[in-house]
C-alpha cells in the first residue's frame, strides 16, 4: 500500500512540475531580458575579445576547430555587445574551447492517463556540451580563469538529422558565451 501511495504522489508531484513549468519559462525569459538590459548600462569591461581553440585542435579536428572559433566569436560578440573599449587599458578575455561533445538523440516517452492515450506529446531531444574557459589578461598577466560547462538541450518532435550539425553548433556557442558571461558575473 505505501509503495502505491508514493506512486501516486510522485504522479501528483510530476502533474504539477509540468504545470508549472511554463512560468518557469517566463519567468527565466524576464530574468535573462532584465540582466541583458543592466549589462548594457555597465560600460565597457574589456579591451578585446579573443577564442582559443587550439585545445580542441590538437584532439585532431583541424577543420571543425574553425567552425567553432567563428561561431564562438560570434557569439562572444552578441553576448558582450556594448562591453568593449579598444584601446583603453582594459584588460581582455579569451574563451579557450576544450572539449565539445554531440549528443544522442533521446525520446521522452508520453505519460498515459487511463484509455484516452497521451496526455502530452512525444518529444525528441539532444544535449550538446561545449567546456573551456575563461581567461581574463591585463598587461599580458592572467588575473582570472573559470571553468566553464555548458550543457544546451535542444528539442522537437522529429528526428534529427546530420543536416541539423550547424545549428545546433550555432546555438551551442551562443549558449556558450551566455554561460560564459554568467558564470563570469560579467
Amino acid at each position: 500500500m505505501k509503495s502505491l501511495m508514493s506512486f501516486t504522489v510522485d504522479r501528483r508531484r510530476l502533474i504539477a512540475g509540468l504545470a508549472l513549468a511554463p512560468l518557469a519559462g517566463v519567468l527565466t525569459t524576464a530574468c535573462n531580458v532584465t540582466s541583458r538590459a543592466a549589462r548594457a548600462n555597465q560600460g565597457p569591461l574589456y579591451s578585446a575579445l579573443f577564442v582559443d581553440v587550439e585545445p580542441v585542435r590538437a584532439k585532431g579536428i583541424n577543420g571543425y576547430a574553425d567552425k567553432i572559433a567563428r561561431y564562438q566569436k560570434q557569439g562572444l560578440a552578441e553576448a558582450y555587445q556594448g562591453a568593449l573599449a579598444p584601446g583603453k587599458g582594459l584588460p581582455t578575455l579569451t574563451a579557450e574551447i576544450h572539449s565539445i561533445s554531440f549528443g544522442g538523440e533521446m525520446e521522452s516517452f508520453p505519460i498515459m492517463m487511463g484509455q484516452s492515450g497521451s496526455a502530452f506529446p512525444q518529444h525528441v531531444y539532444v544535449t550538446d556540451w561545449l567546456e573551456g574557459f575563461a581567461v581574463i589578461k591585463k598587461g599580458g598577466q592572467e588575473i582570472k580563469r573559470v571553468k566553464i560547462l555548458a550543457a544546451h538541450r535542444t528539442e522537437g518532435r522529429r528526428q534529427w538529422s546530420m543536416a541539423d550539425d550547424e545549428q545546433r553548433l550555432i546555438e551551442l556557442t551562443r549558449y556558450f558565451a551566455e554561460q560564459l558571461r554568467g558564470d563570469l558575473g560579467d
